[in-house]
């Protein structure tokens, strides 16, 4: 055990690290974990309903907020972590065309890894298919699914702090 001070350097490299793992801060705040994944055409979050942690919970769209159920961390292992122990995952593994898009207990497998690209779409590493707001709904509720990318803007996202 060391006494004293950490060194500023022993800081920096400790707020790198929160940094890197996908906490922000805000001015005047608390730190929060993680960011909202927003839908490009119907401005909402995607949700965790109710602030469910129960596996198999199934994500929508919801009005944004301040809660953690909207809060998404992009891990180094291409997982979206929602309150650090969920992953959004593909339901049974699917990579078909209107899968589920659930939480469950954070594994590592290949249905739980997305790709975050630079064209706004969050493709599953193992389907290939965008995360898409179901039938281009934009409604509280409106569930989120897999399909094929075809450029709707129910497949865009953007990532806000």
């Amino acid at each position: 055990m060391t006494s004293g001070y950490p060194t500023a350097t022993t800081e920096d490299a400790v707020q790198a690290n929160i940094v890197a793992a996908g906490y922000t801060t805000s001015t005047g705040g608390n730190p929060q974990q993680g960011v909202q994944i927003v839908g490009g055409q119907s401005g909402r979050c995607v949700d965790v309903p109710n602030g469910s942690t129960t596996n198999g919970t199934q994500v929508q769209l919801w009005d944004c907020g301040s809660g953690t159920n909207q809060r998404w961390t992009y891990t180094s292992g291409k997982q979206l972590q929602v309150y650090g122990n969920k992953c959004l995952d593909a339901n049974g593994q699917g990579t078909s065309n209107g899968t589920q898009v659930i939480i469950w207990d954070c594994n590592g497998q290949a249905n739980q890894q997305w790709n975050i690209n630079s064209n706004g779409t969050v493709t599953g590493v193992q389907s290939g298919l965008c995360l898409d707001a179901n039938a281009a709904g934009t409604a509280n509720g409106t569930k989120i699914i897999l399909w094929s990318c075809n450029g709707g803007t129910n497949q865009q996202w953007s990532l806000r702090s």
